[in-house]
C-alpha cells in the first residue's frame, strides 16, 4: 500500500502512542506539542514525541521508535527554556494559521507532522525538513535547535 498524507496520521496508532486529545485530557495537562516524523524508503525509524506541558512548571516528553524497545516509549523531561524557544518560533512563524507544505511529496522526502493541543484546540502541519522554504524551515530548525531528541533518527540496524 502506498504511502499517503493520511498514512502519517496513522504512524502514531502503529506505535501505540495514545491520540493527542487523550493526553491533553489528563490530568494537571496544559498543552501537547507532538512530532510525528516519517522516513521514505526505511532509512531510519519512524517516531513519535509528545512532549505534554503540565501544571507545576513540568514538561514531559515520551518518544516512541518504530520497532525499537517494543514500542515502549522513552521519557525525558524538557528545559523550560528550550520548550519556550519553540515556541515563540512556532508563534513568530504564525504556525496557527499555516496550511500543509505545498510541493511536498510523500514518496521522496521526509515528513514531519506537527500537532499542538490545548484545551479543545488541535492544530496539524505537515512539512519536510528536507524541503528548505520559509516558513516550514524555521519551524524545523527550531526543533532540530530546542528539541533534537524528539526528532532523533535511530537506524534500522
Amino acid at each position: 500500500m502506498a504511502f499517503t498524507g493520511s498514512s502519517l496520521y496513522e504512524v502514531a496508532d502503529n506505535l501505540g502512542a495514545s491520540h493527542i486529545k487523550t493526553v491533553v485530557k489528563q490530568p494537571g495537562v496544559i498543552s501537547v506539542l507532538r512530532i510525528t516524523a516519517y522516513y521514505p524508503e526505511r532509512r531510519t525509524r519512524h517516531s513519535v514525541a509528545t512532549l505534554a506541558e503540565r501544571h507545576q512548571n513540568r514538561r514531559d516528553m515520551e518518544i516512541v521508535y518504530e520497532g525499537f524497545y517494543g514500542h515502549k516509549p522513552v521519557k525525558l523531561t524538557v528545559a523550560k527554556e528550550a520548550y519556550d524557544n519553540l515556541l515563540n518560533v512556532l508563534l513568530q512563524n504564525k504556525f496557527t494559521k499555516l496550511d500543509d507544505q505545498p510541493d511536498i511529496s510523500y514518496k521522496d522526502h521526509s515528513l514531519w507532522l506537527i500537532q499542538q493541543a490545548y484545551g479543545t484546540y488541535l492544530k496539524n502541519l505537515i512539512l519536510s525538513p528536507d524541503v528548505p522554504v520559509l516558513p516550514y524551515s524555521a519551524i524545523a530548525n527550531a526543533i532540530d535547535d530546542y528539541l533534537p531528541e524528539a526528532i532523533r533518527e535511530i537506524p534500522l540496524t
